[in-house]
């Protein structure tokens, strides 16, 4: 019998020759998910932990809805793959179980018995910062957020820590200066930026992990744009050509479309396959944001919100067919994630 994409997983974390690489595992099937990266080789040590771990906008349990649930009311039809906090924990003990070859001999025991390093939110509406899920975690965690997201949690009075997720101007040229980290308790080889499209709901949320590689710092970037992004959006030329040189490791974007009152709202395949060439390819385009959902509520009747099922096949057809004289190349390395299973981001 072949091995379940888990067992593989477990079987890479364990053996201390295979490449020490992030992991990406999917907590509720849609856009909410488990990032753990490998930490330097001297956090380790003192923090007897292998990897820095994030929830990357926790939606659990529960609907997601804005104001009134009568206004508007989103629902998954598939059940999320961790439904708790705790499920959360006891995932990450056993990926730090798994991986612990990793540790070095001088290895300090935990400090904390708490597993989860941090919350990570990219976007700020309820399917992405979801209320419900979020005040179910310890008020000791690190959030970090942009700045509209703070601003819908610090009222809250539940958090003790929030760091603020950083703009990428259009005229910035470099994207390592300190003054775009969120600062401590961060990790400095760890960048998150919020890259702006032309419509709130269109960006790209830059995710960039610095290592080093055979005595060579390293910069790889995850970009994660859930509803597409305008390709010709300044802040996103800008990013590009920034430096230092980032690597594109990975992008986490769907393939459906969504209308909502006439207007395209997400970009799904179509959108995805120009932002992979836009950006001269990704490693892994992982599937995130597609899930089916359930809308209801007064205002979403009003606007009349559908979602498109489309495939990587017809998106290729459609450049084909657009682009008929210009040699291409090949498809992506397109990666689907079963909810509550587990991916490595190899390079």
């Amino acid at each position: 019998m072949a091995e379940s994409p888990q067992e593989t997983v477990t079987k890479h974390l364990s053996d201390p020759s295979k490449p020490f690489r992030p992991i990406l595992t999917s907590l509720n099937g849609d856009n909410s998910w488990l990032m753990s990266f490998p930490r330097p080789e001297e956090e380790r040590a003192a923090t007897g932990k292998v990897f820095y771990h994030l929830a990357f906008e926790p939606w659990l349990n529960g609907a997601a809805h804005v104001g009134h649930p009568w206004i508007v009311h989103l629902a998954r039809v598939e059940k999320e793959g961790i439904s708790t906090f705790e499920d959360l924990e006891t995932l990450i003990r056993e990926i730090e179980k798994a991986a612990s070859a990793h540790l070095p001999a001088n290895a300090q025991a935990q400090e904390s018995a708490r597993q989860l390093d941090a919350v990570l939110l990219g976007f700020f509406y309820s399917d992405h910062l979801h209320p419900q899920t979020l005040k179910t975690f310890p008020p000791e965690i690190p959030v970090i957020a942009t700045a509209p997201g703070a601003a819908i949690i610090e009222p809250w009075n539940h958090f003790k820590t929030i760091k603020i997720i950083n703009n990428f101007d259009s005229s910035a040229t470099t994207w390592n200066s300190p003054d775009l980290h969120p600062g401590e308790p961060v990790p400095r080889w760890f960048t998150p930026l919020m890259i702006l499209g032309k419509s709130e709901l269109n960006f790209v949320f830059a995710i960039i992990w610095s290592h080093t590689v055979n005595g060579e710092e390293v910069h790889e970037a995850a970009l994660d744009s859930p509803h597409g992004v305008q390709l010709d959006a300044k802040p996103l030329e800008a990013f590009l050509a920034s430096e230092p040189e980032t690597k594109k490791l990975a992008m986490l974007h769907g393939l459906k479309e969504s209308h909502t009152g006439g207007i395209q709202t997400c970009y799904g395949a179509k959108g995805g396959l120009g932002l992979h060439r836009k950006v001269g390819g990704v490693e892994h385009w992982v599937l995130t944001h597609s899930s089916e959902l359930k809308y209801t509520g007064i205002f979403m009747r009003l606007v009349w919100t559908t979602d498109t099922p489309r495939t990587i096949e017809w998106a290729l057809e459609k450049e084909k067919k657009e682009h008929p004289d210009e040699e291409l190349s090949g498809p992506p390395n397109f990666i689907k994630v079963a909810n509550g299973a587990s991916t490595v981001l190899t390079c």
